[in-house]
């Protein structure tokens, strides 16, 4: 293993000044902040120029050329060398994924400490997908011109940090030199923070990390079995159910943070089934599924498909039922047929699973407003959800699905939901090899494995 490193990266035939003063004042934040801390760390410039000219080398920093990183990608995809084309726009796309397995091969390797980047919108859209590739924890920022506006293409589900440069990043003034050096201090700050984090928490035990999802509406239920959960010995990890909230926790499902999940807030499918807002993608549930850890389902919020203000819900839906939930959102109830496409959804995806999972299904109201005397109570809507799930999933002895007789916000159905999980999990919730994902240490293994399965 190599001495660890931060990436400094951006386009040196465009900007190579800015790249030059952000590398020295990150090496410099690492010098103040590092006197207390023995990690030392190497500062190292990395050239995702796009265009003909090339930059062979610099005095004062390594660095590393786009023809290294050309070359390495090349090699993984067992193509003779790459060249860029003229195209800008796909010369782009080719630097973007030859830098991400730069990324991946230097975090496979236990090298990388952290990495720091600057653009524009090219720049940021080039730089991005290998930054938020990287495991949570290790530290990533761009200093970019769009970090005030729409991020999320960009961040994805990531840690990735998008850093305002208020001005374009066209020369050091004395705009750019204050943004600049305060992006470099920030990196290095997370740098020896988490080396000195990993330091005194080498011989800690960890707790075992359980994800729960979320939505307003089922605020009670999720809440009582988080406190539950933590009096068992547990870490939870809550995700608002909001598309981005269930992809965001699939997602350290898949990096290993989590070792269990109760998915009380499925609300995400019925706005992908139906065409909300707020709706998961077509892979929802498969990262559960594939790492096989304990897994209690339930169907929290299938009664809405989240809108944005009245007047944006599509022409179709204006005659169903809407509640305002503020200026911002509005809610619609799901029907029968739409639950009975919903149910098919969820069966089909249980049905392919090899683990553990329980379904627990609350008959007498799947949200706050599906209750009686509440603007979404309607019976035969639920009653269709939970018949058709019971229909659909195919039992087995690893496979259970269970009815109670309570509203998903009842105190006992989060009893049921705490009782089955506890029943599917280890007796033990600590996790001995939690640490070291958390710290970032196996992280190293699993984009290791990662890493070899794409070059394969």
């Amino acid at each position: 293993m190599g001495s660890a490193k931060v990436f400094c990266v951006g386009t040196a035939d465009t900007k190579l000044e800015e790249l030059r003063f952000l590398s020295q004042s990150v090496r410099s934040s690492l010098n103040i902040f590092s006197n207390k801390s023995s990690s030392k760390v190497e500062v190292v410039i990395v050239d995702v120029s796009a265009g003909k000219k090339e930059t062979e080398g610099l005095d004062d920093f390594k660095f590393v050329t786009r023809k290294e990183i050309l070359l390495c990608y090349s090699e993984s995809v067992s193509e003779n060398p790459i060249v860029l084309p003229d195209d800008r726009g796909k010369a782009v796309g080719i630097m973007s994924k030859a830098l991400e397995h730069f990324m991946n091969k230097a975090q496979a390797d236990g090298v990388i400490a952290g990495a720091i980047g600057l653009g524009g919108t090219g720049g940021t859209s080039l730089l991005s997908p290998a930054f938020r590739s990287l495991p949570i924890g290790v530290p990533k920022l761009i200093v970019s011109t769009i970090a005030s506006g729409r991020t999320e293409p960009y961040i994805g589900t990531s840690d990735l940090i998008l850093f305002p440069s208020l001005v374009d990043i066209c020369g050091i003034n004395s705009v750019s030199r204050v943004v600049l050096s305060n992006a470099a201090a920030a990196l290095a700050g997370m740098v020896i923070g988490r080396f000195e984090r990993l330091q005194e928490s080498s011989n800690e035990g960890q707790k075992c990390t359980v994800g729960l999802t979320m939505y307003g509406v089922t605020t009670p239920c999720v809440n009582a079995v988080k406190e539950k959960l933590e009096k068992e010995g547990y870490e939870t990890l809550i995700f608002h159910a909001t598309g981005v909230g269930g992809r965001a926790m699939e997602s350290l499902v898949r990096e290993g943070y989590i070792q269990g999940v109760l998915d009380i807030t499925t609300t995400e499918v019925a706005d992908y089934v139906v065409g909300g807002i707020m709706a998961c993608d077509s892979s929802r549930f498969d990262a559960i599924i594939e790492k096989k850890i304990p897994f209690v389902l339930s169907v929290g919020a299938l009664d809405i498909v989240t809108f944005g203000s009245q007047d944006t819900i599509p022409s179709q839906f204006q005659q169903r039922k809407i509640h305002v939930h503020n200026a911002q959102v509005s809610l619609m109830r799901s029907t029968v047929d739409e639950n009975k496409k919903i149910a098919a959804f969820i069966a089909d995806k249980l049905n392919k699973s090899s683990s553990k999972i329980h379904v627990c299904l609350p008959e007498k109201g799947v949200s706050a407003l599906d209750a009686s005397g509440m603007p979404f109570y309607d019976a035969e809507a639920t009653g269709t959800l939970i018949n058709e799930l019971k229909r659909l999933i195919q039992i087995n002895e690893d496979r259970q699905v269970k009815v109670y007789p309570h509203h998903i916000n009842d105190p006992e159905f989060a009893d049921a939901l705490v009782d089955s999980f506890l029943k599917i999990s280890s007796k033990d919730p600590t996790h001995s090899s939690l640490h070291q994902v958390a710290s970032g240490q196996s992280s190293q293994e699993i984009q290791k494995d990662q890493y070899q399965r794409k070059s394969n």
